[in-house]
């Protein structure tokens, strides 16, 4: 198949595709499936076989894709590379006028009147050979993209937003290169658990371990420690001993306790960094957040779309804190370029 297919790809075509893949017991995915669309014929490729995701995958340049932040972690992880471009149709449709996180299902049927196949997205992708409900669901997911990327930058051109697009879909391959789940979740322990600053320190140092220790396990990250036990870790373990108070598997303990009190007590230099800054507005810091909120959601009206295409609540609280302002965000400089 490779010799057939891959020397009709170019550089300058964009290709509906989608993956599967599974998760559920390691950090990282596991690759399943490639569903791609080549000259109106459709493939399913096997990148459960190492060799034939790294020869495959980076032979694709510029994807259409729905909703496809997984599809495109998985595209970096095999290929050590992103796409050039990026055609997302959940976000173009949701500058098209329609809800911020339309399923694909959802959009054939409003813009093609067909309803496709449900209940084979949590199948077991990686079962071999996979069943014909199974194959019939995958090209289903990737049938329509073309026509849907056609039909939607038209739409989107029509209502003056495809500089914004641009934007978005340039932010979307940007993000790759940012994981923002221990802060998040930093930001959450220390306000729900009014941690004090040496706890935070401790809960920042303990993050970045299970981190570590994930991923060279290959192991979701809550298979290490969730987190009521790292609040517990963090709050109540001075020594050894006090693993076992607090409820750990005791195997658990015996391979990485030590390990663990080390960077409790900032003995690892490895974790020794300054923890992120704690997002709590002051009272001017309150008042430029509603000021920008409310500027946020006029300029969104005008454009008829959803506040959070230009910044979502939790990022504006963070520009808020810095003492930024609206003008700094490239998708902002887009609605203003555009006339709104």
């Amino acid at each position: 198949m490779a010799q057939k297919l891959l020397p009709r790809v170019d550089d300058r075509t964009f290709y509906a595709v989608d993956t599967e893949f599974e998760r559920s017991r390691t950090f990282y995915l596991n690759p399943a499936l490639l569903q791609v669309c080549v000259d109106n014929t459709f493939y399913l490729v096997d990148i459960a076989i190492k060799d034939l995701a790294e020869l495959f995958l980076p032979s694709f340049k510029k994807l259409i894709l729905h909703s496809g932040s997984e599809d495109l972690e998985l595209w970096q992880q095999v290929t050590g590379a992103k796409p050039e471009r990026v055609f997302d149709t959940q976000v173009a449709a949701a500058l098209a006028g329609y809800a911020l996180h339309t399923s694909y299902q959802n959009l054939v049927e409003a813009e093609f009147d067909v309803q496709l196949t449900q209940g084979m997205s949590r199948s077991d992708w990686l079962q071999r050979p996979l069943s014909d409900e199974q194959k019939a669901y995958a090209v289903e997911d990737i049938y329509y993209l073309a026509d849907l990327k056609t039909r939607l930058s038209e739409q989107v051109n029509e209502r003056g937003l495809m500089p914004l697009f641009d934007v978005l879909m340039q932010q979307q391959l940007a993000n790759l290169d940012q994981d923002a789940h221990n802060e998040k979740l930093f930001q959450k322990l220390v306000k729900s658990q009014r941690l004090s600053d040496g706890e935070s320190a401790r809960l920042w140092r303990v993050l970045l371990w299970r981190d570590q220790l994930a991923q060279q396990r290959n192991k979701p990250r809550n298979w290490i420690l969730k987190p009521p036990e790292i609040v517990a870790v963090v709050q109540q373990v001075n020594q050894f001993e006090d693993l076992f108070n607090i409820g750990l598997y005791p195997k658990f303990v015996k391979y990485n306790g030590r390990s663990l009190l080390a960077v409790l007590h900032n003995q690892n230099p490895d974790y020794d960094q300054e923890p992120p800054k704690i997002i709590k507005l002051n009272s001017r810091q309150g008042q430029h957040f509603q000021a920008m909120k409310r500027a946020v959601k006029d300029k969104a009206d005008k454009a008829g779309i959803d506040p959070a295409l230009i910044i979502n609540n939790a990022n504006l609280k963070a520009l808020a804190f810095q003492q930024g302002e609206l003008e700094a965000l490239t998708t902002w400089r887009a609605l203003l370029d555009a006339g709104f």
